[in-house]
């Protein structure tokens, strides 16, 4: 059997671009250009969201929302999770294995963890069944769970569901999951290996649950006592590093140190306040009055800030999400636009058309080349057994240069022309891109976006006609088919490739879907790519081959320009007082771990942090840039 915890075969992880910082306390934030006077209490953490962004749910089995699970990892921890060098860590197993073909996979717990409730009172062990149990909640489709789609990963699960879901009884024993004894639980993957669940089990869908007390919930307002679990603070069981002691919503929040908590030292902070403010560009303000731990800056910010001589101005690290040009092949707007965004030298003259850095420069005011993306996944994400990054690797590697080339992009915008016409196409083409009203960030961009595509291309052959709507872009632009362009990358669950690229297969019902004209985001018909994927994920021992298989399955979508890479979330600039490079590695909102300082830190102080973290990586066979 090989050992989970000692494994190096997935190196993968994110470094988010969300970076928070710790408290404050005293003094006046009295900032000038040469530094900052204020100072913070180690250990006291002030973070922030933005108002209307609170959580929805504290039912992490259900949820799968960012807002919901920056607050539910911090109260209910899981299995496994990444130390800040992204190696895999015991959380509330202390060891694993699987077997060779990765299709079973055993954990084994820690002896006397507790649950508590809200005021710290211990109330059970945490078991086997709890993990069990955990599952079982999931896929009873009364307690309407977002998540089901990742127990399906294991044996019989989805089976069971759909039983369930046409009023049958099904043996729930015919499931993957089991307990072989008080605190051993046994997961077993469906259709074959999973050599990925590592990395799956970490996600929430696999976290426990008290079978006892969620029973035990009585029914409110006519809803089902099991399904009120995490409805509020008072109707959880916490097992995490912290416990949501005070709570007000939109406004302010507190995580206060769990006492019962396995690993006590790993918690720096006796508690953290989450604090809801109107805008990003406020936290500046409240970090220079010392009433904020950490602070982002906006591009207008980071400037005047920079002219100024600010010597504290840190920029942020790449997350592990890739983000580019979507084209929608069939709106309900233009039978011309979507023949064109079908034609496959169409989208090569887009593709060496998009000068992205002059998109990407209103975000990232400097070192813009450091946030290019030139993959649909982002680079650091996966690497091999020796360390290379995944984005390196096969026929993928061979597209990790900047594709902005003009006098290319008219060479394929001549063929298109030539190819559509004779289809009896006219041109120009209006492409629309549809914007949030009142976004004026995203107004600034897309116009951008506009007048880069009309410029290199000719608006004789393209023009972008910029639209708006009210509430919400599923609702008013994709349920009606009505655009063509839009900018977004998928944020993945899970170590593996699989993840990422099973969103674009031809019937994925996710970013592509050819069935779906409305749901999914881009609809074609790509069977090559569909092929290569399956070909890829039929690898479940060689983790190697496996990831350069899926390199050359994604480099079949770059290569006939099925998605235009942009650039990978992040980079951005903030003002802070926290190690970034302490945090763990894929998951920045997870309180554990952080080092404090008392003081802003500098970017020289931050870049040596950076240097100690690089070589530590290194030691552990990471090939990072």
């Amino acid at each position: 059997m090989s050992k989970g915890n000692n494994s190096k075969t997935m190196k993968a992880k994110m470094i988010s671009a969300v970076m928070a910082g710790t408290l404050v306390m005293t003094a006046c934030g009295d900032s000038s250009s040469t530094g900052y006077s204020q100072t913070f209490d180690p250990k006291h953490l002030v973070d922030h969201i933005l108002i209307g962004s609170d959580f929805s749910t504290l039912n992490y089995l259900t949820t799968y929302i960012a807002n919901d699970l920056r607050v539910t990892n911090n109260l209910v921890s899981g299995l496994l999770r990444t130390d800040n060098y992204g190696e895999t860590v015991g959380q509330l197993a202390e060891s694993w294995e699987h077997n060779e073909d990765n299709s079973i996979w055993t954990f084994k717990l820690r002896e006397g963890v507790q649950w508590v409730t809200r005021d710290g009172t211990p109330y059970a062990e945490i078991t086997a069944d709890d993990f069990v149990y955990g599952i079982e909640y999931i896929l009873d489709p009364e307690n309407v769970s977002m998540n089901t789609e990742m127990v399906f990963l294991l044996e019989g699960a989805q089976e069971y569901y759909e039983a369930k879901e046409r009023g049958e009884n099904p043996d729930f024993s015919t499931v993957g999951v089991k307990a072989i004894d008080k605190y051993t639980v046994q997961y077993t993957m469906a259709d074959g290996g999973k050599p990925y669940f590592e990395s799956a089990s970490m996600y929430s869908a696999f976290k426990p649950a008290n079978r006892q007390y969620i029973e035990s919930l009585p029914e409110s307002n006519g809803i089902p006592g099991p399904r009120t679990y995490g409805t509020t603070p008072d109707l959880l069981l916490y097992c995490g590093p912290y416990i949501l002691t005070e709570y007000e919503a939109d406004s302010s929040k507190t995580l206060t140190k769990n006492q019962a908590y396995w690993n006590p030292d790993e918690v720096t902070f006796d508690d953290v306040t989450i604090l809801a403010i109107k805008d990003s560009e406020t936290a500046l303000e409240y970090f220079e009055r010392g009433e904020l731990s950490y602070a982002p800056l906006s591009t207008t910010q980071y400037t005047a800030e920079a002219e100024k001589g600010n010597e504290y101005l840190v920029q942020t690290s790449l997350s592990t999400s890739s983000y580019g040009l979507l084209m929608n092949n069939s709106s309900t707007i233009s039978d011309d636009a979507n023949a064109a965004i079908n034609n496959e030298n169409f989208r090569k003259s887009i593709y060496y058309g998009l000068d992205s850095d002059e998109y990407n420069v209103l975000t990232v005011p400097t070192n813009v080349e450091e946030v290019r993306s030139y993959a649909f996944t982002a680079r650091g994400f996966l690497y091999t057994s020796d360390g290379r990054d995944y984005t390196t690797l096969g026929e993928l590697g061979k597209w990790q240069t900047y594709p902005y080339n003009a006098e290319t992009a008219n060479e394929y915008k001549q063929k298109a022309i030539e190819e559509l016409t004779a289809q009896g196409v006219s041109f120009p083409i209006e492409l629309t891109y549809a914007i949030k009203s009142g976004n004026e960030l995203e107004s600034q961009q897309i116009t951008t976006l506009k007048s880069l595509l009309e410029e290199t291309l000719g608006t004789d052959y393209v023009t972008i006609n910029i639209t708006e709507y009210s509430n919400s872009w599923y609702t008013d632009v994709r349920d009606k088919g009505a655009w063509n362009l839009w900018i977004r990358g998928w944020g993945p669950d899970y170590k593996d490739p699989i993840n990422v690229l099973n969103t674009m297969t031809t019937t994925s019902g996710q970013i592509n879907d050819i069935s779906s004209p409305t749901t999914a985001v881009t609809h074609f018909d790509i069977p090559e790519f569909d092929a290569l994927v399956a070909e890829a994920n039929a690898e479940t021992v060689d983790l190697d081959r496996r990831y350069e298989l899926f390199a050359n399955a994604e480099a079949y979508l770059i290569e006939h320009a099925y998605f235009i890479p942009m650039y990978i979330t992040g980079g951005t600039y903030e003002v802070t007082s926290i190690n970034r490079y302490s945090k763990i590695y894929n998951n920045t909102t997870t309180y554990i771990g952080w080092e404090a300082k008392d003081h802003a830190i500098t970017a020289e102080e931050m870049e040596g942090y950076r240097q100690e973290w690089l070589e530590k990586r290194r030691e552990l066979g990471y090939q990072d840039e």
